[in-house]
């Protein structure tokens, strides 16, 4: 058993649900595999929780406007993960807010993402 004596970590329940898993799809009836249900999944928000999200009126979504530049570029050569930071990059450093209301120049964004995958992911050549 695992016990982490840094004095900085920490682990804690986030509910009460237990995951029995599914049935993974697989080659052969015979090595049949059981994942999490929430193995294998990707989500990715233009925004943190609380935080607003940004977008040009002529260009739209900061986050939209990277994503897209980014799968272009890199899509069929990198890893989806190594996409999605040079998208957190590309909003946290080459936007900032233009606007006339009190509060709202000069602002930043940051993307999060939160993966779940189990192994890495690739788009076809």
């Amino acid at each position: 058993m695992f016990e982490c004596v840094c004095p900085v970590c920490l682990q804690a329940c986030r509910g009460s649900d237990l995951d029995g898993g599914i049935e993974a799809d697989s080659v052969s009836e015979e090595n049949t595999q059981k994942i999490p249900v929430e193995a294998d999944f990707l989500y990715a928000y233009s925004t943190p929780p609380g935080y607003y999200s940004w977008r040009n009126v002529g260009n739209g979504s900061w986050f939209i406007l990277s994503l897209c530049e980014m799968l272009s570029k890199y899509g069929k050569q990198l890893e989806i993960m190594q996409i999605m930071t040079r998208v957190n990059h590309k909003v946290a450093l080459d936007f900032q807010s233009s606007s006339n209301l009190p509060g709202f120049d000069g602002m930043k964004q940051m993307p999060c993402i939160v993966s779940m995958l189990t192994k890495e992911l690739y788009f076809s050549k």
